[in-house]
């Protein structure tokens, strides 16, 4: 269980140091469309989950 709650842990942090420009050009590239006001939190919700 602490395993999974470490890389839960290193997921946000990672998030954390996303920039919004940088989440809306990946958004950008896999053709993704966003509201342009909205949050870096909703922005991060509408990338693919990676598994």
């Amino acid at each position: 269980m602490l395993a999974i709650m470490g890389k839960e842990e290193k997921k946000q942090k990672s998030f954390k140091s996303v920039t919004v420009p940088e989440i809306k050009e990946q958004l950008d590239k896999l053709g993704i469309e966003y509201n342009k006001k909205a949050t870096k939190e909703d922005l991060l919700t509408l990338l693919p989950q990676k598994g």
